[in-house]
């Protein structure tokens, strides 16, 4: 069971539990509505570019806070599959591909939060 916290532009929360598809479904369709132009004044934000972790220009969080609270409830201290990750992730209401997930585990990887070993066909992480 798949679930998701929302808090919409107008302040409404929003809270999701149901399927992984019931739940990706709704996400894309709040995200429509959410990228419709709005009445109100334009903001000065600066723009950041969507690749950086945990700051994409849109508002949502990114996988970097997700992941860092991973490794801070000591969920790595057993090694990890992608996979494994993916599910964890989704149970919290982050739902992604397995190919947008890969790239931040290699940061976390680069800057010596994770340890990745190659077992069989893949990579396991672990803290």
């Amino acid at each position: 069971m798949a679930k998701a916290h929302l808090i919409l532009p107008n302040g409404t929360t929003v809270n999701i539990e149901g399927t992984v598809e019931e739940v990706a479904s709704l996400l894309t369709r709040f995200e429509k509505v959410s990228k419709k132009p709005a009445d109100s004044k334009p903001t000065n934000a600066k723009k950041i570019h969507s690749g950086q972790l945990g700051h994409a220009n849109n508002g949502r969080e990114g996988l970097h806070t997700p992941l860092r609270a991973l490794v801070s409830e000591d969920y790595f201290r057993t090694k990890r599959t992608i996979g494994e990750i993916r599910a964890k992730l989704e149970e919290q209401g982050h739902i992604y591909p397995i190919q947008r997930i890969s790239t931040p585990l290699l940061r976390l990887t680069r800057d010596r939060t994770l340890r990745r070993f190659k077992e069989g066909e893949g990579w396991v992480y672990v803290s």
